[in-house]
Protein backbone atom coordinates (compact mmCIF):
# COMPACT_ATOMS: atom_id res chain seq x y z
CA UNK A 1 0.00 0.00 0.00
CA UNK A 2 1.27 3.29 -1.33
CA UNK A 3 -0.91 6.58 0.22
CA UNK A 4 1.60 9.16 -2.04
CA UNK A 5 1.17 6.87 -4.60
CA UNK A 6 -2.46 6.92 -4.31
CA UNK A 7 -2.95 10.57 -3.27
CA UNK A 8 -0.81 11.65 -6.45
CA UNK A 9 -3.54 9.28 -8.93
CA UNK A 10 -6.42 10.80 -6.87
CA UNK A 11 -4.76 14.38 -7.61
CA UNK A 12 -4.02 13.57 -11.16
CA UNK A 13 -7.99 12.04 -12.12
CA UNK A 14 -9.13 15.45 -10.04
CA UNK A 15 -7.33 17.75 -12.09
CA UNK A 16 -8.09 16.24 -15.15
CA UNK A 17 -11.91 17.07 -14.44
CA UNK A 18 -12.67 13.88 -15.01
CA UNK A 19 -15.52 13.80 -11.89
CA UNK A 20 -17.29 16.72 -13.28
CA UNK A 21 -17.33 15.03 -17.09
CA UNK A 22 -18.41 11.45 -16.30
CA UNK A 23 -21.86 13.12 -14.70
CA UNK A 24 -24.68 12.17 -16.77
CA UNK A 25 -22.54 9.76 -19.11
CA UNK A 26 -21.44 6.02 -19.47
CA UNK A 27 -17.65 7.54 -19.18
CA UNK A 28 -15.08 5.44 -17.09
CA UNK A 29 -15.61 5.94 -13.44
CA UNK A 30 -13.41 7.80 -11.12
CA UNK A 31 -12.59 5.25 -9.06
CA UNK A 32 -11.25 3.03 -12.10
CA UNK A 33 -9.75 5.51 -13.50
CA UNK A 34 -7.83 6.29 -10.07
CA UNK A 35 -6.92 2.59 -9.61
CA UNK A 36 -5.72 2.29 -13.09
CA UNK A 37 -3.53 5.30 -12.67
CA UNK A 38 -2.32 4.09 -9.01
CA UNK A 39 -1.29 0.67 -10.21
CA UNK A 40 0.23 2.09 -13.73
CA UNK A 41 0.96 5.95 -14.29
CA UNK A 42 2.70 4.95 -17.95
CA UNK A 43 -0.38 5.76 -20.15
CA UNK A 44 0.81 3.31 -23.01
CA UNK A 45 0.66 0.41 -20.37
CA UNK A 46 -3.06 1.22 -20.00
CA UNK A 47 -5.70 0.15 -22.06
CA UNK A 48 -3.55 -2.31 -24.20
CA UNK A 49 -5.17 -4.72 -26.84
CA UNK A 50 -4.89 -8.32 -25.77
CA UNK A 51 -6.18 -10.60 -28.37
CA UNK A 52 -9.89 -9.58 -29.11
CA UNK A 53 -10.25 -7.85 -25.26
CA UNK A 54 -8.68 -4.38 -24.12
CA UNK A 55 -6.86 -5.22 -20.73
CA UNK A 56 -6.78 -2.27 -18.05
CA UNK A 57 -2.96 -2.42 -18.09
CA UNK A 58 -0.29 -4.92 -19.50
CA UNK A 59 3.11 -4.34 -17.29
CA UNK A 60 5.90 -6.10 -16.32
CA UNK A 61 3.67 -8.81 -13.90
CA UNK A 62 0.87 -9.54 -16.08
CA UNK A 63 -2.15 -7.80 -17.04
CA UNK A 64 -4.57 -6.21 -14.05
CA UNK A 65 -7.96 -5.79 -14.47
CA UNK A 66 -9.64 -3.12 -12.34
CA UNK A 67 -13.00 -4.53 -12.20
CA UNK A 68 -15.58 -2.20 -10.25
CA UNK A 69 -18.68 -4.60 -11.17
CA UNK A 70 -19.86 -7.06 -12.98
CA UNK A 71 -17.54 -10.10 -12.94
CA UNK A 72 -19.66 -11.84 -15.27
CA UNK A 73 -17.95 -9.69 -17.55
CA UNK A 74 -14.75 -10.61 -16.53
CA UNK A 75 -14.99 -14.49 -17.49
CA UNK A 76 -14.55 -13.93 -21.05
CA UNK A 77 -11.10 -12.16 -20.16
CA UNK A 78 -10.40 -14.63 -17.77
CA UNK A 79 -10.60 -17.31 -20.24
CA UNK A 80 -8.21 -15.93 -22.63
CA UNK A 81 -5.65 -13.89 -20.61
CA UNK A 82 -5.16 -16.86 -18.01
CA UNK A 83 -3.40 -19.57 -19.85
CA UNK A 84 -0.63 -17.64 -21.11
CA UNK A 85 0.14 -14.59 -17.98
CA UNK A 86 -0.68 -13.72 -14.95
CA UNK A 87 -3.58 -11.53 -13.97
CA UNK A 88 -4.85 -9.21 -11.00
CA UNK A 89 -8.27 -8.65 -10.55
CA UNK A 90 -8.76 -5.45 -8.50
CA UNK A 91 -11.67 -4.91 -7.06
CA UNK A 92 -12.68 -1.63 -4.66
CA UNK A 93 -14.44 -1.88 -1.48
CA UNK A 94 -16.39 0.93 0.18
CA UNK A 95 -16.06 0.95 3.71
CA UNK A 96 -16.95 4.58 4.72
CA UNK A 97 -19.44 6.57 2.21
CA UNK A 98 -20.39 10.41 1.87
CA UNK A 99 -23.77 11.05 -0.04
CA UNK A 100 -22.88 13.96 -2.04
CA UNK A 101 -25.72 15.51 -3.80
CA UNK A 102 -25.42 17.81 -6.51
CA UNK A 103 -27.56 19.65 -9.51
CA UNK A 104 -27.75 18.19 -12.56
CA UNK A 105 -24.92 20.85 -13.75
CA UNK A 106 -22.53 19.64 -11.08
CA UNK A 107 -22.76 21.99 -8.08
CA UNK A 108 -22.70 20.48 -4.79
CA UNK A 109 -25.79 20.95 -3.21
CA UNK A 110 -25.70 18.98 -0.05
CA UNK A 111 -24.14 15.78 1.42
CA UNK A 112 -24.80 13.16 3.98
CA UNK A 113 -22.35 10.37 5.64
CA UNK A 114 -23.79 6.94 4.57
CA UNK A 115 -24.48 4.51 7.33
CA UNK A 116 -23.65 1.33 5.15
CA UNK A 117 -20.43 -0.07 5.29
CA UNK A 118 -18.66 -2.05 3.24
CA UNK A 119 -17.00 -4.99 3.54
CA UNK A 120 -13.96 -6.84 1.71
CA UNK A 121 -16.57 -9.80 1.67
CA UNK A 122 -18.60 -7.82 -0.81
CA UNK A 123 -16.33 -9.19 -3.62
CA UNK A 124 -18.03 -12.44 -3.21
CA UNK A 125 -21.40 -11.29 -4.80
CA UNK A 126 -19.17 -11.09 -7.61
CA UNK A 127 -16.98 -14.04 -7.33
CA UNK A 128 -19.75 -16.37 -7.84
CA UNK A 129 -19.27 -15.92 -11.59
CA UNK A 130 -15.46 -16.58 -11.82
CA UNK A 131 -15.54 -19.14 -9.18
CA UNK A 132 -13.75 -21.92 -11.56
CA UNK A 133 -10.78 -19.61 -12.10
CA UNK A 134 -10.21 -19.23 -8.05
CA UNK A 135 -7.42 -21.97 -7.94
CA UNK A 136 -5.40 -20.75 -11.24
CA UNK A 137 -1.58 -19.95 -10.08
CA UNK A 138 -2.18 -17.27 -12.68
CA UNK A 139 -5.44 -15.26 -10.91
CA UNK A 140 -4.75 -13.14 -8.20
CA UNK A 141 -6.87 -10.33 -6.32
CA UNK A 142 -6.09 -6.71 -4.89
CA UNK A 143 -9.31 -5.72 -2.78
CA UNK A 144 -8.71 -1.96 -2.09
CA UNK A 145 -10.56 -0.98 0.81
CA UNK A 146 -11.53 3.13 0.52
CA UNK A 147 -13.27 5.68 1.77
CA UNK A 148 -15.47 7.17 -1.11
CA UNK A 149 -17.68 10.31 -2.14
CA UNK A 150 -20.57 8.62 -4.21
CA UNK A 151 -22.17 11.38 -6.07
CA UNK A 152 -25.97 11.93 -6.94
CA UNK A 153 -27.96 14.23 -8.93
CA UNK A 154 -30.72 15.52 -7.56
CA UNK A 155 -33.53 15.95 -10.10
CA UNK A 156 -36.20 18.33 -9.38
CA UNK A 157 -39.86 17.23 -8.47
CA UNK A 158 -41.77 20.72 -9.17
CA UNK A 159 -42.00 21.32 -5.39
CA UNK A 160 -40.57 24.43 -4.27
CA UNK A 161 -37.04 23.72 -2.84
CA UNK A 162 -37.37 19.61 -3.49
CA UNK A 163 -35.67 17.56 -5.50
CA UNK A 164 -35.45 13.64 -5.83
CA UNK A 165 -32.18 12.05 -6.10
CA UNK A 166 -31.65 10.65 -9.52
CA UNK A 167 -29.17 7.25 -10.16
CA UNK A 168 -25.42 7.50 -8.86
CA UNK A 169 -23.44 9.30 -10.88
CA UNK A 170 -19.93 8.53 -9.98
CA UNK A 171 -17.55 8.06 -6.70
CA UNK A 172 -14.70 9.56 -6.13
CA UNK A 173 -12.06 7.58 -3.57
CA UNK A 174 -10.97 10.23 -0.57
CA UNK A 175 -9.01 7.96 1.18
CA UNK A 176 -6.71 4.27 0.80
CA UNK A 177 -7.37 2.21 3.90
CA UNK A 178 -5.95 -1.07 2.73
CA UNK A 179 -4.62 -2.78 0.11
CA UNK A 180 -5.84 -6.80 0.70
CA UNK A 181 -3.35 -9.13 -1.50
CA UNK A 182 -5.08 -12.48 -2.54
CA UNK A 183 -2.44 -14.83 -4.34
CA UNK A 184 -2.64 -17.95 -3.13
CA UNK A 185 -5.63 -20.20 -2.18
CA UNK A 186 -4.43 -19.82 1.43
CA UNK A 187 -4.72 -16.04 1.34
CA UNK A 188 -8.52 -15.89 2.09
CA UNK A 189 -7.42 -16.64 5.27
CA UNK A 190 -7.03 -12.80 5.18
CA UNK A 191 -11.03 -12.29 4.85
CA UNK A 192 -12.17 -15.75 6.33
CA UNK A 193 -9.97 -16.26 9.93
CA UNK A 194 -10.80 -19.27 10.60
CA UNK A 195 -10.01 -20.85 7.15
CA UNK A 196 -7.75 -23.71 8.42
CA UNK A 197 -10.51 -24.94 11.20
CA UNK A 198 -11.72 -28.31 10.42
CA UNK A 199 -15.69 -28.66 10.02
CA UNK A 200 -16.36 -24.91 10.24
CA UNK A 201 -19.82 -23.27 9.74
CA UNK A 202 -21.30 -19.60 8.99
CA UNK A 203 -21.83 -19.36 12.25
CA UNK A 204 -17.89 -20.74 13.09
CA UNK A 205 -17.15 -17.12 10.94
CA UNK A 206 -19.79 -15.13 12.32
CA UNK A 207 -18.47 -15.26 15.62
CA UNK A 208 -15.25 -14.26 14.52
CA UNK A 209 -15.97 -11.69 12.22
CA UNK A 210 -19.61 -10.76 13.33
CA UNK A 211 -20.24 -9.68 8.89
CA UNK A 212 -23.49 -10.65 8.09
CA UNK A 213 -24.30 -14.26 7.57
CA UNK A 214 -25.83 -13.96 4.09
CA UNK A 215 -22.42 -12.32 3.30
CA UNK A 216 -20.79 -15.17 5.08
CA UNK A 217 -22.86 -17.85 3.58
CA UNK A 218 -22.07 -16.54 -0.56
CA UNK A 219 -18.32 -17.01 0.77
CA UNK A 220 -17.69 -20.07 1.64
CA UNK A 221 -20.58 -21.03 -0.74
CA UNK A 222 -18.15 -19.48 -3.73
CA UNK A 223 -14.71 -20.79 -2.11
CA UNK A 224 -16.27 -24.24 -1.96
CA UNK A 225 -17.30 -23.77 -5.94
CA UNK A 226 -14.14 -22.67 -6.46
CA UNK A 227 -12.41 -25.81 -4.64
CA UNK A 228 -10.78 -23.51 -2.05
CA UNK A 229 -13.20 -25.52 0.57
CA UNK A 230 -14.48 -28.69 0.64
CA UNK A 231 -17.83 -29.51 2.72
CA UNK A 232 -16.86 -32.02 5.24
CA UNK A 233 -20.87 -32.81 6.39
CA UNK A 234 -23.31 -30.74 8.18
CA UNK A 235 -23.25 -29.43 11.43
CA UNK A 236 -27.55 -29.43 12.53
CA UNK A 237 -28.83 -28.00 9.20
CA UNK A 238 -25.52 -25.60 7.99
CA UNK A 239 -23.25 -27.06 5.95
CA UNK A 240 -19.87 -27.43 7.38
CA UNK A 241 -16.36 -26.65 5.36
CA UNK A 242 -12.85 -27.62 5.57
CA UNK A 243 -9.85 -25.98 3.34
CA UNK A 244 -8.57 -28.14 0.64
CA UNK A 245 -5.47 -26.64 0.78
Amino acid sequence: MDITRFNAACELVRQGGRLIKGIGTKSEGSVHAVLKNYFESEQTSQEVSVGRFIADIVGETGIIEIQTSHFKALSEKLRAFLPVTRVTVVFPVYLNKRIVYISEDGVVERSRVSPLKGSPLGIFREMIYIAEYLRDENLSFKIMVLDCDEYRVLVPNGKKGRGKTGSVTDRFPTRLIDEITIASPGDWVKLIPCLHQEDMTVSDVYAITHAPRKAISTALAVLYRGGILRRTGKKGRAFSYSFSG
